[in-house]
């Protein structure tokens, strides 16, 4: 059984010399190269933490769609407005948010792992972190939708309060 991780390397330039002669480049560099390192482990530490890696962050996801399937079995319902719903999608937002520093995180110590156990001519490992602004900015916006919830909760209550 093979295991692929992210990996970052930069290529030495003496080593792989780049080209292109039908511009007139005589010099260019491939630099910050993201990919995937695949092998063999040989440990079963390594093989165990990436699997409980990946245990991990399919429970999260499934709590986090059990928390948006709750709020759609409300708005099926017709009673969008209770106070459980504010909570849940603000659950949803810190599953979000959470996981993306923890996927980031995991990349860099796979990172890191590379770097510091594996070797190739011509090629220099680094640890790099790949954290998508755009998941933690989607989580912020989701908690923004929380808050939304939660008012429109308060408001249906007083309005239900009033004669």
């Amino acid at each position: 059984m093979k295991t692929a991780i992210p990996v970052s390397f930069s290529v030495d330039a003496q080593t792989h010399h780049v080209t292109a002669p039908s511009l007139g480049i005589e010099e260019a560099q491939i630099q910050d190269v993201r990919g995937t390192l695949s092998f063999r482990p040989q440990s079963g530490a390594f093989r165990v933490a990436n699997l409980a890696i990946v245990i991990a962050f399919l429970a999260l996801a499934m709590w986090a769609l059990g928390q948006l399937r709750a709020v759609f079995r409300t708005l099926r319902d017709g009673q969008p407005f209770v106070p459980a719903n504010a909570i849940r999608i603000r659950r949803v937002a810190w599953a979000v948010i959470v996981g993306e520093l923890l996927r980031s995180a995991v990349v860099f110590f796979e990172n890191y792992y590379a770097m510091t156990h594996f070797s190739a001519d011509g090629l220099r490992f680094y640890a790099h972190t790949e954290l998508n602004v755009f998941a933690i900015i989607s989580g912020l916006i989701i908690l923004v939708i929380a808050e939304v919830f939660r008012t429109g909760t308060r408001l249906d209550e007083e309005q239900s309060l009033t004669v």
